[in-house]
């Protein structure tokens, strides 16, 4: 047996090499300002790394010593280098070939999206898709419906859908191609709104109506066109430093992974699928089946149930405990009953995957709550850790039954961007941060939106729709870390820079502890590593 021999010194730990020889590292990153997310050891200047994992941490002078003759070292010239940011919730799926609406501002009037579907009408052939991103003014307009769409583009297919999720407008073209019949049955969970005193559907779709449709979209996108906007996302994501992404995909999960390891990303991807109902049921035999997919390799997972509980405040429909503000007597509406999401619970124990759960309002984390604490003792519930993803509604009652279960929260901090329509619909305790961390929640970020952590780490430091629930930056990018890595429990090969962790960081173009925070999300990453292997290198260091 090979004599292996842990030696620790001089603030730099080192693992040694057979028979008790310290074999060099590969890689040495020296005269760095490092944020280790290790409370153990907060900061550091330098690390050394061997192989896909981290060997030593510590003063530039000790881990230079380290270094062979055949070390690769790089000097960091004074820069913050943080562990690489685990985005925690975002989503991919590619897009069909067509016409992308293109408009000033997230929130186009319907003037202007009327317009704009009027020119690609005049230059895409017929039978061209034509889609568009638009915001609350337009989809929640409901004269915004398959007449209106009809009369602009009666022979395109047209697909509107907001920047937040939660609805679509499709015209007539659109419906045969989404395999939506005129009077197709609502599924369980989700709304196809009726031409009224009629059965005909008028185009716009809620919740589990149009997940399926979505689904379909991507199976219109073949490999190579899929592969192709996969690298691109993952290219994206490197460029800022982000070296896991935890998705959402309409994708059949299978498909999506084995794309993900043909692409050879230069990121982790954790990837979850999201799943669809038909009029009956929900759909289960994809998540059934997961455990039984081969591997596909280092970088590449899948794992997790998601389902979505409730919408959104964009529509009210964010399942609330009280009257929205601004509509008395409305409170939202959850998607399932409390009996389904037990079930949806069993499951997750019986097939031995994570749940996830969307929950925006607090009816909806409270029902979540509610399940788990209904199992008594049977269940270890933070072994399990339940993500409520958003959070928004996890506040003052919720928040030490959300600590007592381990439930872990995953927060958007670009959610928090509109803090006068969130005061116009619900109290200003909602979009909890700071109130997470105080209670002794688990904490993660996600972007659920511009994939820029420095954008989030920005909105996390000043909440704009709730100040007094800001954290600090340190507290924001330990969320985008260590917390992202609890989240997905792989605490204990990333999130944090210390000996034996996987060489997943980043070295950035500015210092995010001290830049004021409008400078913020100009910040790159100059020098990305993933498992030891550089991934994205703006040739700044030497």
């Amino acid at each position: 047996m090979k004599k292996i021999v842990l030696v620790i010194g001089l603030g730099a730990g080192l693992i040694a090499g057979a028979y008790g020889q310290a074999a060099p590292p590969d890689m040495v990153l020296l005269n760095a300002q490092v944020f280790t997310a290790d409370a153990a050891q907060p900061t550091a200047q330098a690390l050394a790394i061997r192989g896909e994992r981290i060997v030593a941490v510590g003063t530039t002078a000790d881990i230079a010593k380290l270094a062979g003759p055949n070390t690769r070292r790089i000097d960091a010239q004074g820069r913050v280098v943080t562990p690489g940011f685990n985005d925690a919730h975002t989503h991919f799926d590619p897009h069909p070939a067509g016409v992308q609406l293109r408009f000033a501002s997230m929130e186009p009037t319907w003037a202007e999206t009327k317009q704009a579907i009027a020119a690609a009408v005049q230059q895409a052939p017929p039978g061209t898709w034509i889609f568009g991103t638009v915001g609350a003014t337009v989809v929640l307009d409901t004269l915004v419906n398959r007449a209106a769409l009809d009369a602009l583009a009666p022979n395109h297919p047209v697909l509107l859908h907001p920047h937040y999720g939660h609805l679509r407008v499709i015209n007539s073209k659109a419906m045969p191609l989404l395999n939506i019949a005129a009077e197709q049955p609502d599924p369980l969970g989700g709304t196809f709104e009726r031409v009224r005193g009629s059965r005909q559907i008028n185009g716009r779709l809620r919740e589990y109506a149009e997940w399926r449709p979505s689904r379909l979209l991507t199976e219109q996108v073949p490999d190579t066109a899929a592969i192709r906007q996969l690298r691109g996302f993952a290219t994206e994501a490197a460029s800022y430093g982000i070296t896991t992404v935890q998705l959402f995909t309409n994708m059949p999960i299978a498909r999506f992974a084995r794309l993900a390891q043909q692409a050879d990303l230069p990121v982790r991807v954790h990837a979850r699928p999201f799943p669809v109902t038909n009029a009956k049921e929900r759909e289960t035999t994809e998540q059934r089946q997961m455990s039984k997919l081969p591997s596909y390799g280092p970088k590449v997972r899948v794992s997790g149930l998601k389902w979505v509980l409730d919408a959104t405040p964009y529509e009210r429909g964010a399942a609330l405990r009280y009257d929205y503000l601004d509509r008395p007597g409305w409170r939202g509406q959850l998607n399932f009953s409390a009996a389904e999401v037990r079930k949806i619970v069993q499951e997750g124990l019986d097939w031995q995957q994570p749940l996830l759960f969307h929950c925006a309002g607090d009816r909806a984390a409270e029902q979540v709550l509610t399940t788990l604490e209904s199992y008594g003792t049977k269940v270890n519930w933070p072994a399990q850790r339940v993500r409520i993803e958003h959070g928004d509604g996890v506040v003052e009652d919720l928040l030490p039954r959300a600590k007592r279960l381990g439930v872990v929260v995953v927060q958007n901090p670009a959610h928090f961007t509109e803090p006068a329509l969130f005061h116009q619909r619900w109290k200003p305790t909602m979009q909890p941060l700071r109130s997470l961390l105080t209670a002794g929640v688990p904490l993660a970020l996600g972007s659920d939106g511009p994939m820029n952590p420095f954008l989030n780490i920005m909105l996390a430091g000043i909440t704009p729709a709730n100040p007094a629930e800001a954290i600090t930056r340190q507290q924001a990018v330990q969320a985008y870390t260590t917390g992202s890595a609890y989240a997905e429990f792989t605490e204990k090969n990333k999130g944090s820079l210390a000996v034996g962790k996987l060489a997943d960081l980043t070295v950035l173009s500015q210092d995010i502890f001290t830049v004021p925070p409008p400078a913020l999300p100009r910040t790159t990453s100059v020098l990305t590593i993933v498992g030891g292997k550089v991934v994205h290198d703006a040739k700044v260091l030497k």
